[in-house]
């Protein structure tokens, strides 16, 4: 009598408990070098596809998550703002641009998907408000 109420008890628990759904995802260390790898890919990416004469970088990172697939799905919530650094100059470090009209602050939506034993990666998503 005691195994059939506790297991199942146990078991739900265990179940409402766990931060890890397999498959789901999970809040991801923005400190983390995989997740910091695959956020550096997602902005360079969207400077590439970007209109803007000027780079853009991440302001604030709003939300970093991670999902297991075949490989491993980031999404970033992140704020971008443009830079002082125009697109093809010298590779330096740049902040972003004290003005905020000049800055543009707005909120992205960054999906990058990273299988690293085929070494593809890949900018699924990259939506900008």
């Amino acid at each position: 009598m005691f195994l059939k109420v506790v297991a199942p008890l146990l078991a739900v628990f265990m179940t409402v408990t766990s931060n890890m759904i397999t498959g789901g995802w999970r809040d991801a260390d923005v400190n983390s070098d995989d997740v910091q790898n695959a956020l550096n890919f997602a902005v360079t990416e969207h400077n590439k596809a970007s209109n803007d004469l000027y780079l853009s970088q991440v302001s604030k990172v709003i939300k970093a998550q991670k999902q297991v697939v075949s490989g491993m799905n980031y999404l970033f919530t992140i704020e971008m703002a443009r830079t002082s650094c125009k697109k093809g100059g010298i590779e330096k470090v740049c902040g972003v641009h004290p003005d905020p009209n000049v800055a543009k602050p707005r909120v992205c939506r960054l999906m990058v998907w990273n299988q690293p034993w085929t070494n593809t990666i890949k900018l699924l998503q990259n939506t900008c408000k």
